[in-house]
């Protein structure tokens, strides 16, 4: 009759087995094992049977091995001390705080910003001063004293220019006039002060300048000048922009003035006596900061707006000229003029 073995561990006891099933129960030579015969329980290694299947069973490491010390110690010398790793974690922690803190900060800072220029732009746009309707141009047409004698001697009667600056006006011709009228609607009414600043802004802004031919001068037609599409030189702007304000019921002259170096051609519109510019100090606030408005006043009292090419806008300073001609294209007449 095979012999079963009872096996007492952990404060249990546990069997029976078979010589062969104690083998898979981890004993060790301190195991104590009793069997039916036996008056007590005894250790493993005090029984014959059981001590032989023992030898194939490693005993434990001695607790004061050295080899197994040092192993100990190489393996807690790779392990972070806690201490340290509380410390590392708790400077992880405030940089990434500190991170969390900067990235809201800009993200902050530039909603403020954002709402500042959006209440600054829109406090402009609330306090921009509104352009006041343009004044209408009361005026009378200039007229002129002819005296024979002296009108047969004139020298801008004797020479060609006159002739040729009147044919270019070609203010009643239908290209003309529908090219004024369709600007100047931008300020519907009576002939006014806003017209003559539409026709000026539409001809500087679309004008491309193009020399005339060597050593000859080309008075262009206005008409001419809107099919070619607004190319020209100075003289060729001053009738495109004198026929336009004539074919809206204007009176504007053209000016040939020379400084000691230079000629130049530029055109005045007649606004009357009592006109108040306040209209064009608010159209043109940035252009006129600290600066004048250039007219001219005639024998009549009637004052002429700068309109020149040069100006940039109207009423912008006159060209530094030394003297020159005026040519009035309705009355058809001319005078020569000095710089005062």
């Amino acid at each position: 009759m095979e012999i079963k073995y009872y096996i007492h561990q952990e404060n249990q006891q546990k069997g029976p087995f078979s010589i062969s099933e104690l083998k898979m129960e981890n004993i060790t030579r301190e195991t104590l094992i009793w069997f039916e015969g036996q008056n007590d329980w005894k250790k493993a290694e005090e029984i014959i049977e059981i001590a032989e299947i023992l030898s194939s069973i490693p005993p434990p490491l001695p607790k004061s091995s050295p080899e197994f010390s040092a192993d100990l110690k190489e393996v807690k010398s790779k392990v972070v001390n806690p201490k340290k790793f509380k410390k590392l974690k708790f400077i992880g922690l405030v940089l990434l705080i500190l991170i969390i803190l900067y990235v809201c900060a800009i993200v902050v800072w530039n909603i403020l910003r954002n709402t500042n220029s959006s209440t600054i732009l829109d406090t402009s746009s609330t306090i921009e001063e509104v352009l006041p309707p343009p004044p209408d141009i009361s005026y009378s047409v200039s007229s002129h004293k002819k005296i024979l004698l002296d009108e047969i001697f004139k020298n801008c009667n004797l020479n060609s220019s006159k002739t040729k600056l009147i044919e270019a006006c070609n203010y009643l011709n239908d290209d003309v006039r529908n090219k004024a009228v369709s600007i100047a609607g931008e300020d519907e009414g009576s002939f006014n002060l806003g017209q003559v600043c539409d026709i000026f802004d539409y001809c500087y802004s679309n004008w491309k300048y193009v020399n005339d031919p060597r050593q000859s001068e080309v008075y262009a037609s206005a008409s001419g000048t809107i099919s070619n599409g607004l190319n020209g030189d100075c003289d060729d702007f001053a009738i495109l922009v004198c026929s336009l304000i004539l074919s809206i019921g204007g009176e504007a002259r053209i000016n040939f003035a020379y400084s000691e170096d230079a000629g130049h051609a530029f055109t005045e519109v007649n606004i009357g006596k009592a006109l108040s510019l306040d209209y064009l100090m608010k159209r043109y606030k940035n252009d006129y900061a600290g600066t004048d408005i250039w007219t001219r006043t005639d024998a009549q009292g009637n004052k002429w707006l700068n309109l020149d090419w040069f100006a940039k806008h109207p009423g912008g300073e006159y060209f530094d000229f030394k003297n020159g001609t005026t040519y009035y294209i309705i009355q058809k007449y001319c005078e020569d003029f000095n710089r005062l």
